[in-house]
């Protein structure tokens, strides 16, 4: 009896460790009903415009609680409808928590003067410099993925001289890390293989050996 048990486990393990990952995407594109024009940070506990509905996000800004605002500027193509634009006042950086793990973030940008824009988790970051797309404002896509999940990252602007500007974003979209979910042919393996153990166990009740 304890070979079989033996050989459930191995059955298990096999299993438990052939998983393929079910991951949500959703967007942020700043237009209502979760988002009115002229509202400022903080924006707490916002819905996605599209994608997975129980999923949450707070933006928050320092130096000033309220450097940020939405709004609908065409600063550049990359930027349409409302967007997420820097407040007149001291450049500020923004928070973005959220209430589920994500590995992967997209976005749009601009800047006022040409420079960069950096993401910081606590998992990592990036920057991207900006450049000419179009329009009054330099700007361009800044993605970011990671193996290890994270709830929160930072975005900050800098000038080519390394000073804090106003930036905007827009079309932020970032692919949940939900969990793991077993693969249809990793259980039917298992199934297959308890079945075979069944057959055995039967077979040696009859043999009178268990």
């Amino acid at each position: 009896m304890l070979r079989y048990f033996r050989i459930f486990c191995v059955l298990l393990f096999v299993t438990s460790t052939a998983l393929s990952v079910s991951a949500d995407p959703v967007s942020y594109t700043f237009e209502a009903p979760q988002f009115t024009f002229g509202q400022t940070t903080p924006l707490l506990n916002r819905a996605p415009n599209s994608g997975v509905a129980s999923f949450q996000a707070s933006f928050t800004s320092s130096l000033t609680a309220n450097g940020f605002v939405i709004s609908s500027q065409a600063l550049n193509p990359l930027l349409t409808g409302q967007i997420l634009q820097g407040a007149i006042g001291i450049p500020s950086v923004l928070t973005i928590n959220l209430n589920m793990d994500v590995d992967q973030v997209q976005l749009a940008f601009a800047v006022i003067v040409p420079g960069r824009l950096d993401l910081t988790s606590s998992v990592g970051g990036t920057s991207q410099n900006s450049a000419n797309v179009g329009g009054v404002f330099p700007g361009g896509t800044l993605s970011f993925s990671s193996a290890t999940p994270f709830t929160t990252f930072q975005l900050a602007a800098f000038s080519n001289a390394g000073a804090p500007i106003f930036f905007a974003i827009d079309n932020l979209n970032m692919n949940t890390a939900a969990a793991a979910v077993p693969e249809p042919a990793t259980m039917l393996l298992l199934g297959t293989g308890l079945a075979g153990v069944a057959m055995k166990v039967r077979q040696r009740r009859k043999a009178g050996q268990i």
